[in-house]
């Protein structure tokens, strides 16, 4: 009997625990392919723990062919859907060739990214607590703020990098400030020449309280216990821009600083912007069964998906909170839906009402509302870690996550640097003779400058034959495939052992918008190039 195809694309809350579900509930009937950009699951809610040190990176993650064992992983770019044709296009592997899946349902859960094109100077050079690399990143940056202080004899450097601001007074933001709060705090020991009334921590927030989707009288306690342990709260206050070295609020305040961390700022991805289906500010609308309006086999939830709930008490819509907790819920809904229809069963509507909120304020504190009870202080804190051991999805994770929490309590924190090498933004790339450097058909990975050796590159003109041109050394190539956003129309090979030397493609195309006769330069002599080889196929045939 042949299984019922299922395609998810996402590797977060909401794609894992709706491939989890429906392999629960729906057995073997359902061949399960899940396609991520990371082959690990990352519990989102402990990332102001991992840029503390509270706990360790690794810990935070459960690879996802252990969380699924029963669901077939590719690690994969999804370029586009087709509905009509019910097939996925994807580019993976060495080879940039574009692949397509075909599938019986598909389950579209990528989430969103942090879109800070409305804040200039904020996408350059503020720091963003999305995924795993961001944690990491902020902490490190911390110890370097920490130990540049220490030693500069410059009053003006050292009151930047002793400044950190935290944009956005939401459940990150908020989580994230306590936390580096309690870092700063714990570390400073180790610095001699810091003072704790140098350090600045200051949380922005546009609304007049912290916490807004709690109750008001949680958010001013976190508010009160914040303050207590020196971090400045700045309310009804927006962000206007930055720069490598200050934040701008729309009050006209300058905050010179190294570090900004912003919580805001969510939007849809390019890859969501390009689908064909009914959008509602950036997120995919379904409908109360969680389907795509007007698909019957398209699904999504989490942060992805505008999902309907049931009207509030003035016939207002609703819509679905992109939280772990929620996403855990539609996950559960959407399996059963999916199972329902694929048996020809009628679908039952999400519907959730949420069993409370919490939130960590660090140093043993924190706020919570279950019902009708608030909690604040240590037995929120206490419950906040209880239930998100609870959520985590493997027992491993959870038993590294508890010691981690443990062996903090009693040990100091570690101030090691594990700054990763910085990337260069051009690439040396050696070949020898005979090497394919690329395919006709494959998605350049960038500009390319020959160095030594040489090239052949043979293009397939538009009766199908080839014409073939040698590269040496000064000869470039790729930027006519780039310009024109398309695949390769030759291949390259080497002729003799050689280098070439890669600017990546968006690199590439930000310096040709900076520079235009950059661009115009180079068209010219791409069309000297292909009239030269037009020339060589004509005398050949005469």
């Amino acid at each position: 009997m042949k299984k019922t195809k299922i395609i998810i694309i996402g590797g977060g809350f909401g794609g894992v625990f709706a491939a989890k579900e429906i392999h629960k509930k729906g057995g073997k009937a359902f061949d399960i392919e899940l396609i991520s950009e990371r082959n690990y699951f990352v519990f989102q809610p402990l990332l102001p723990e991992v840029a503390a040190g509270t706990i360790n990176a690794q810990d935070a993650v459960t690879p996802l062919r252990l969380l699924l064992p029963n669901t077939r992983m590719r690690l994969a770019d999804v370029k586009a859907i087709d509905h009509t044709r019910q097939t996925v296009t994807i580019l993976q592997g060495r080879k940039r060739i574009l692949q397509e899946l075909a599938y019986d349902h598909l389950i579209i859960a990528s989430g969103q990214i942090t879109d800070l094109s409305l804040f200039p100077g904020f996408s350059q050079h503020s720091l963003t607590m999305k995924n795993l690399s961001d944690a990491y990143r902020l902490r490190n940056h911390i110890i370097q703020c920490m130990e540049l202080a220490d030693v500069t004899r410059f009053d003006d450097i050292k009151k930047m990098a002793l400044t950190f601001v935290v944009a956005g007074g939401g459940f990150s933001g908020v989580e994230t400030l306590g936390e580096v709060l309690e870092m700063i705090h714990r570390i400073k020991k180790y610095y001699p020449n810091l003072r704790k009334e140098e350090l600045r921590v200051i949380i922005i927030q546009r609304g007049d309280n912290l916490l807004q989707e709690m109750p008001e009288k949680l958010g001013r306690y976190a508010i009160e216990q914040l303050t207590r342990r020196g971090a400045t709260v700045m309310l009804n206050t927006g962000i206007e821009s930055a720069s490598a070295t200050t934040v701008c609020t729309d009050k006209g305040d300058v905050i010179p600083t190294m570090t900004i961390v912003t919580t805001i700022g969510n939007g849809p991805s390019a890859f969501i912007k390009t689908l064909p289906f009914k959008q509602q500010r950036g997120k995919l609308l379904t409908n109360r069964f969680l389907q795509l309006e007007g698909h019957d086999n398209i699904w999504s939830l989490g942060d992805t998906a505008a999902i309907p709930l049931p009207a509030d008490g003035g016939g207002a819509t609703r819509y679905a909170p992109p939280t772990a907790q929620f996403a855990v819920r539609e996950a559960r809904q959407l399996a059963a839906n999916l199972i329902a229809v694929a048996q020809a069963k009628t679908p039952r509507p999400f519907a959730y009402n949420p069993k409370g909120m919490m939130a960590s304020l660090g140093a043993y504190k924190g706020v919570a509302q279950l019902g009708g009870i608030r909690l604040t202080g240590l037995p929120a804190w206490l419950l906040w870690r209880a239930l998100y051991i609870g959520m985590l999805p493997h027992f491993s994770t959870r038993l590294r996550v508890a010691l981690n929490w443990l062996f903090d309590y009693f040990m100091p924190r570690t101030i090691v640097q594990m700054a990763s090498e910085k990337q260069p933004a051009l690439v040396k790339t050696h070949y020898r003779q005979g090497e394919v450097v690329y395919e006709r058909g494959e998605i350049i990975p960038g500009f390319f400058i020959v160095l030594s050796g040489k090239f052949k590159l043979t293009l397939q003109t538009a009766d199908n034959s080839s014409v073939a041109k040698i590269l040496v050394p000064g000869d470039h190539g790729g930027d006519q495939v780039i310009q024109a956003h398309s695949l390769t129309l030759g291949k390259l090979e080497t002729v003799e052992q050689g280098e070439l030397l890669f600017v990546d493609r968006d690199d590439f195309t930000q310096l040709c918008a900076a520079i235009p006769v950059i661009s115009a330069h180079l068209n010219v002599n791409a069309d000297e190039d292909i009239k030269s080889l037009l020339e060589q196929k004509n005398g050949g045939e005469n």
